[in-house]
């Protein structure tokens, strides 16, 4: 029995956020558009709650009367529409006897389904009707840019050839990954909001499934295979191809880096240390895409020679 006004404050809260997200300044936007999901996953999560879909389109409805009827879609597609789905998978059973919970790896790959659908839907939409999604990024890179580099002028910063390089450097970097940076922002913004969600409720003892144990996670054969394939891919291609290549590669590694990060936390957990090392890492796979890359090859080596299961013969101090 739900207690009076919970749905409603649910309600009211996400599109708060989702609200301040699309109309606050740079920091508080990204604080407010993380927090967007966070209600819906505590709803969704909760015990006995069937609510969490409705409450996500009351949100959404509110949002098309208080904004604009692109931001309510935007909010439909990329916060409650998924949100909705992960946890009607995260509290059902697994298979027809119901011996166990719906896996967190297959919910880890379904993660990158709707990143990769509009990617290539955009990719072959401009493909089709215009120069192509490259071009099209670069362009609006270097506008951004541009009012960046105004905006530092009038305000008296004197933009030296070293620091004009360096911008150069970023500037490429962003548009020759704009589409998976994005699509990692989105995945991330869902499994955080998720396993803090689950936190939360575990807490207050109002949580349905019991745990979510990120080294649960591990990636199939078919996915591995897929990953290498278009890691090779990426590697020998160029043009539009290259560009596709690179960012379905990028996106395709999120799950393995979860794998990763799996055994890693199998490790540390072996360990008398265990949050100082889970602290440090994600601290550096913060600020380093190369640690990043080194936890996504972590879980590539664990799928084919079992790192975790080594890991978890030893007795570590």
């Amino acid at each position: 029995m739900k207690k009076p006004g919970i749905l409603e404050g649910a309600a009211l809260l996400t599109t708060i956020f989702f609200f301040g997200a699309m109309e606050s300044g740079s920091f508080f936007a990204f604080l407010f558009l993380y927090l967007a999901p966070l209600p819906l996953f505590i709803l969704g999560l909760k015990k006995d709650n069937q609510w969490c879909g409705l409450i996500g389109a009351v949100a959404a409805l509110s949002l098309f009367f208080i904004t604009t009827p692109q931001i309510s879609i935007m909010f439909l597609v990329a916060i409650a529409a998924p949100t909705t789905f992960f946890c009607r998978k995260a509290t059902s059973w697994t298979g027809p006897s119901q011996e166990g919970w719906y896996s967190l790896s297959n919910l880890a790959v379904f993660l990158i389904v709707p990143p990769i659908f509009f990617f290539v839907l955009l990719t072959a939409y401009y493909w089709l009707y215009g120069q192509g999604l490259s071009p099209l990024i670069v362009e609006k890179t270097n506008e951004i840019f541009d009012l960046y580099i105004t905006a530092l002028k009038g305000q008296g910063q004197n933009i030296n050839p070293l620091l004009s390089q360096q911008l150069d450097g970023v500037k490429k970097s962003f548009s020759d990954t704009a589409p998976a940076l994005i699509s990692i922002f989105w995945m991330s913004l869902i499994v955080l909001n998720g396993l803090i969600a689950q936190f939360i409720l575990k807490k207050s003892k109002r949580n349905q499934r019991p745990l979510f144990a990120i080294s649960d996670v591990q990636i199939p054969r078919t996915f591995a295979v897929i990953f290498l394939s278009s890691l090779a891919l990426a590697s020998f291609s160029n043009g539009e191809l290259g560009y596709l290549a690179t960012n379905l590669t990028a996106i395709l590694a999120f799950p393995v880096m979860l794998a990763g990060l799996g055994v890693v936390h199998i490790f540390a957990n072996k360990t008398n240390y265990s949050g100082s090392i889970l602290f440090i890492l994600y601290l550096i796979i913060t600020f380093s895409r190369w640690a990043a890359v080194l936890v996504v090859f972590v879980g590539i080596a664990d799928h084919f020679l079992k790192l975790r299961n080594k890991v978890e013969a030893n007795n570590l101090q």
